[in-house]
């Protein structure tokens, strides 16, 4: 696999730029074209307020929307045309997860902000990272909500635990992984009766060399001992499947999806 079409979510945030950049950078170094899809989310009020707001209201809505989707773009089309990324501009409006589930069929890589901890988040765009990845059959490259990620995948933490997940995520992280510096196999909680050495020697048929961890996880939650090793390990980028469980078992009881959307300090790939 190669990756030769990246989509980029932006919308109404202060978080484009960041996007952009890591997207550029990402599409500039695997010779991919870039497809930057922005929403516009509906005015949403409840019935009976909406039967008494005026039409101007409405127009309004459309006319600011319009307007500051204007300078995304321009924003987007300065860097694109600095950089000389092969690059193009949409625009849809709706909801966020709805319109992107439809365009991530046709991209190798769906790239989609992480939302903030103070709920400032695009409307529809809740949930997006890990609704975007059970839904797609695409990875989905998440990127947090602070900081800067000009430089994605030199160091990659790949969480490997022999299930079907983390199976999916390797072989879509596969361009990544070869154009790695380094890479770091954390294994725990393994399925299966599979080692750490089974999926390193797998990925050195690809020519791809890796150092194995193998970490035991007790007392803490698999997702924070995963942050943890890949920020200790220097790492750019964690690797992992998404959603061994199933998405209520995460959400009621907790799980290492959860706690990686929530407390990611790097970007994070998924697949699902």
């Amino acid at each position: 696999m190669t990756i030769k079409t990246i989509l980029l979510h932006l919308a109404e945030d202060p978080r484009n730029a960041a996007r952009t950049a890591a997207a550029v950078a990402l599409a500039e170094k695997h010779d991919a074209h870039l497809v930057a899809l922005y929403t516009v989310p509906p005015l949403v009020v409840p019935g009976y307020v909406g039967a008494e707001l005026p039409a101007q209201v409405y127009a309004d809505y459309e006319a600011d929307s319009e307007a500051k989707a204007a300078e995304a773009r321009k924003a987007f089309d300065d860097t694109v045309r600095k950089e000389g990324v092969s690059a193009e501009w949409r625009m849809e409006r709706g909801f966020a997860r709805d319109i992107l589930m439809a365009h991530a069929f046709y991209a190798d890589l769906a790239i989609v902000g992480q939302p903030a901890s103070d709920g400032g988040v695009p409307r529809g765009a809740e949930g997006l990272p890990g609704d975007l990845t059970l839904a797609s059959g695409r990875p989905v490259l998440t990127i947090p909500c602070v900081g800067d990620y000009p430089v994605i995948g030199r160091k990659i933490t790949l969480a490997w635990n022999g299930s079907r997940e983390a199976a999916r995520a390797t072989a879509d992280a596969l361009p990544l992984l070869a154009t790695a510096d380094e890479i770091l196999v954390v294994s725990a909680n393994l399925q299966n009766n599979t080692s750490s050495m089974d999926i390193g020697t797998h990925l050195a048929r690809h020519g791809i060399k890796v150092e194995t961890k193998d970490v035991h996880v007790k007392d803490l939650p698999i997702g924070e001992v995963l942050i943890n090793t890949a920020n200790e390990a220097g790492s750019d980028l964690i690797v992992m499947g998404a959603y061994g469980h199933s998405r209520l078992n995460e959400m009621v009881f907790g799980g290492a999806t959860r706690d990686i959307l929530r407390h990611m300090t790097m970007p994070v790939l998924m697949s699902h």
